[in-house]
């Protein structure tokens, strides 16, 4: 009589659990940014990388994507591991670090001084699904300005967009579709600042 207790408390145990399925993280990372050797004329100042705007979608970590243009969903068993909006303004700080435009590249947390600010907004950083979620395609959009911090005054802005098509039309696709992007749009960023510089 005992045993059949334990086998039904067991059995009314797992019975009353439900499996979760497991959500899969994907990182942000741009690659493959080109150095331009002329764009050093920036190097006796400093920049901050102040952290980027966006809208509050991009605050999260949910990995979203439309559908047919007005409709938004997030994929259930898979999110970024990093919101946007923060994944996206560290590889700014990177990259910009990296090609050695300026002097120093500080962060948005530092309290330190600088010459410059680089103001950032996402417009737009999203998966796009056709009707019949067949095919996909990614939009990234981002404008940048850069802000003399002694005068305030806006020394040049810009904005860089690249759309490219996902390899499967599910969120591996769109995850490196976008990081694909991405990579775009920062080198056309750093060639950019290269040219305000000189």
């Amino acid at each position: 009589m005992r045993l059949f207790f334990i086998i039904l408390t067991v059995l009314l145990f797992f019975g009353c659990s439900s499996i979760k399925p497991s959500v899969t993280e994907y990182r942000i990372l741009s690659h493959n940014i080109v150095k331009d050797t002329n764009a050093n004329a920036c190097n006796d100042k400093s920049l901050k990388v102040a952290l980027a705007f966006s809208s509050s979608s991009l605050m999260s970590k949910k990995m979203n994507y439309i559908l047919n243009d007005n409709k938004s969903f997030s994929y259930s068993q898979a999110q970024w591991s990093d919101t946007p909006n923060r994944a996206i303004s560290l590889e700014i700080l990177k990259q910009i670090r990296e090609m050695e435009i300026f002097k120093y590249v500080l962060s948005s947390k530092t309290r330190s001084k600088s010459d410059l600010v680089l103001e950032t907004y996402i417009e737009d950083f999203v998966q796009y699904y056709n009707d019949d979620l067949s095919k996909s395609y990614v939009n990234v959009a981002i404008s940048f300005s850069l802000i003399d911090l002694k005068t305030n005054d806006v020394i040049a802005s810009n904005t860089f967009k690249s759309k490219q098509i996902s390899t499967s039309a599910d969120a591996v696709g769109g995850s490196e579709a976008l990081n694909k992007a991405l990579s775009i749009v920062l080198s056309q960023n750093i060639k950019w600042l290269g040219r305000i510089c000189k």
